[in-house]
Formats: C-alpha cells, structure tokens, sequence
C-alpha cells in the first residue's frame, strides 16, 4: 500500500508540472486539482470513477474552448456525423485542435507530423474514461494500482494532443519561412515605412533579417502568422551634393521590426500582407531626445 501511494504521489505530482501549463483558464486548471485529489482517496471504491467523471469533463471544457463548434463546421475536411445530435464528434475536435483547416495530408506529407495516433489515444481514453463514469459491477472498486495506470494513459493523452498541437503549428512555420521571408522583404522595400522616412531626409534599405516567426492562429479558413527581426537602414540628412561639400551626414542604423501575414489552409504558402501591417519600432532613436540639460 505505501508502494501504491508513493507511485501516485509522484505521478500526480507529474502530472500538475505537465498539464497544469497547458490549461488556458483558472477553472480548468481548478478542475484538474479536484479531479486528481479523487485519485488520492485509495479507501474509496468509488475514487477512479470520480476520478474518470471529473476528467472527462475537463476534456470536453479543454476540446469546446480549443474547437469551437462553428469553426469545426467552416473547415472543409469536416463531414456531419449522422450519429451525432450536432453532427460534430469528438474526433472532429480533436482534429481541429491538431491542424484547424489544415488537411491531414498537408500535415502528414509536408509538416511530416503522424497526427492519427495521438488523436486515436486520445479518443481511446476518452472511450475508457467514459466505461467507467457508469458505475456497474465490473467497474466498481477498481484497485489503485489499476486506476493509476489508467488515470495515467488518459492524462497522457491529453497531454500529448495539446503538445503535438503547438509542434505542428512550429513546423508550419519552418515550411512557410522561405515564402515569409520573401514577402517581408517586399513588404519593406514596396512600402514607405513612416516610422524610418522621418528620421532623416533620405534612408535606404540595406539588409531585413527576419528572426523569428510564429503561427497566431490556425483557423478553419486562414494561417495568422507573426514575423519579427531587425532592419538595417542607412540613414541620411542633406542630398547627395552635400554629402560630396561635406555638408550632409550619413549613418547606419539598425530597429526591430514586426510583421503580421495571412494565408488561406488551402494554400499555406500564398502568403499575404495586410496594407500597414510592417511596423518598425524607432522608439530607440528618440530616447533622450526630447531630454533637456540643466
């Protein structure tokens, strides 16, 4: 018995470090707490089951804030389960959590993620998970050797769908870097940017380096992407004819830049920028140079 309890202490422990951060709201974290404290209570008959009501409840709050039900119906993979009261199963939104609009070949053959397995654990657990919140002869007073080897697949499970969620939208950035660092490039030389033209009469562009690059969202039609770096300019006050007079200055300086680009899950990679949407922060040139000396 001290050996069962020792062995549960530790995995719940595991469990709230891992899970714990990958929850978006206090009242599922809450959830969480009160669903594993079931787990404790060995002396209980009834503790993995209350364990198994409580978080399969989780999973449902988790997968409707993850996919919504009219973002699931808007994706074009999605086809209305004639089982289903709503016609959406908890594969679809398991499936949406994993890609949004994304296909499943886009994300097999080119993001190279096997996104089947972990959504096929998870619908497992959710199955086990489900077995035992009806209570029968068969699942009552499960041992809680039992009952943490299965508290531990389908915590797991969730686990893993999540963190598998965060990869692929990772690797949807690397497969678009190429594109995304072209179309920022244009976007800076194409567009007048406000921030740098007054800073000096004249500027030109010498290097843009894109740094890094993250997915805002994947929806069920679009790809929010957000790009930053640092852009290296030269600056220059007075024309050309003072700079050869000595009258002119010219200098290199360097600001961080953001950019926010879309493109539709049909077509990840025709990538678009909104009007306005390259910024440049100057904020660094100005500092101090209002300042006054006394």
């Amino acid at each position: 018995m001290w050996a069962i309890l020792q062995r549960l202490t530790l995995m719940l422990k595991d469990f709230t470090n891992n899970l714990f951060p990958l929850l978006r709201n206090d009242f599922q974290k809450k959830l969480l707490s009160a669903t594993l404290k079931n787990l404790e209570d060995i002396s209980n008959p009834l503790c993995f089951n209350n364990f198994c009501s409580g978080y399969r409840e989780l999973i449902r709050h988790v997968l409707s804030e993850m996919a919504p039900d009219s973002e699931i119906k808007a994706c074009a993979w999605y086809t209305p389960d004639k089982t289903s009261r709503t016609g959406i199963t908890r594969a679809h939104a398991i499936t949406y959590v994993l890609q949004g609009g994304l296909s499943s070949d886009y994300v097999i053959k080119t993001l190279k993620l096997n996104v089947l397995v972990d959504k096929k654990r998870l619908i497992d657990a959710i199955n086990t998970l489900h077995k035992y919140t009806h209570v029968n002869e068969d699942t009552f007073g499960i041992d809680a050797l039992r009952a943490s080897d299965e508290a531990d697949l389908a915590i797991n499970a969730l686990h893993d769908v999540i963190v598998l969620a965060s990869q692929c939208r990772v690797q949807l950035a690397r497969a678009l870097e190429a594109q995304i660092n072209k179309e920022v490039i244009a976007a800076a030389i194409g567009e007048t940017i406000g921030a740098i033209d007054e800073l000096a009469t004249h500027h030109c562009i010498d290097d843009i380096n894109v740094e890094v690059v993250t997915i805002s969202r994947v929806c069920s039609e679009f790809i929010y992407l957000k790009a930053s770096g640092t852009i290296e300019v030269e600056l220059q006050w007075g024309s050309n004819g003072d700079l050869r007079r000595g009258e002119g200055i010219a200098g290199n300086e360097s600001f961080p830049f953001t950019c926010e680009l879309q493109s539709h899950v049909e077509y990840p990679a025709e990538l678009e920028i909104a009007e306005g949407a390259f910024c440049v922060d100057t904020s660094s040139w100005w500092d101090g140079y209002y300042d006054e000396e006394y």
